[in-house]
């Protein structure tokens, strides 16, 4: 892990902090999300302990950057994903690889996040942004799939967006809390989007 400069200019303070979350990120990754302590961040970027309080008051602080961190990450997946591909049956697998394997070591982040989003007011406006943002995102793709007959017209872009984010979030987090195989949950999630998409019976032999 990169060590960080502890020069107070404003360059170097991002800098720092964005090293001190990937240092979060890679502890979670490895040992679990209860294993991001302080203690085991400051030792990884080679600082004191104190001198992580410069740039986050407490754990609480830390976890919650971390946490969006790792929204943000998704977010731009989501975009990357879902940018000019038209063909659905390769998306939707590209979609539960970005959120099934890509992210599997944060899934406990996300069994966190409705308690969070209940406890801190700021949480929750940040994360209801980047869950609609997300939706904007998908609705657009299918949408745009949809005008050039990739999909059939019964399909609602708007309705189905709104039902793949929520599945999705609680196939991540019923899936860590139920100690579901990774591989299981994406199944279920593939086999779930293309059916209510209503090509279920066109992607058998894609399989």
């Amino acid at each position: 892990m990169s060590r960080i400069n502890m020069e107070y200019h404003t360059e170097y303070r991002e800098d720092a902090k964005k090293k001190i979350i990937a240092a979060a990120l890679d502890i979670a990754a490895e040992h679990g999300w209860d294993a991001v302590t302080l203690d085991a961040i400051a030792l990884s970027v080679g600082v004191t302990k104190p001198a992580l309080y410069s740039y986050f008051k407490n754990r609480e602080a830390l976890l919650r950057d971390v946490t969006l961190e790792v929204v943000r990450n998704i977010q731009t997946g989501l975009e990357t994903t879902l940018a000019h591909d038209n063909d659905i049956h390769r998306i939707i697998r590209n979609l539960a690889e970005l959120l099934f394997e890509q992210q599997k070591p944060f899934a406990n982040i996300f069994f966190q996040l409705p308690t969070r989003m209940r406890q801190d007011a700021k949480n929750h406006e940040e994360f209801a942004h980047f869950f609609d943002k997300s939706r904007i995102v998908i609705r657009d793709s299918l949408t745009r799939i949809k005008s050039d007959e990739g999909l059939l017209r019964e399909i609602d872009p708007d309705a189905a967006a709104y039902m793949i984010i929520a599945m999705t979030m609680g196939l991540l987090t019923s899936s860590d809390f139920l100690e579901m195989d990774v591989n299981v949950a994406k199944k279920i999630w593939i086999d779930t989007v293309e059916r209510y998409l209503l090509i279920g019976h066109r992607a058998g032999d894609k399989r």
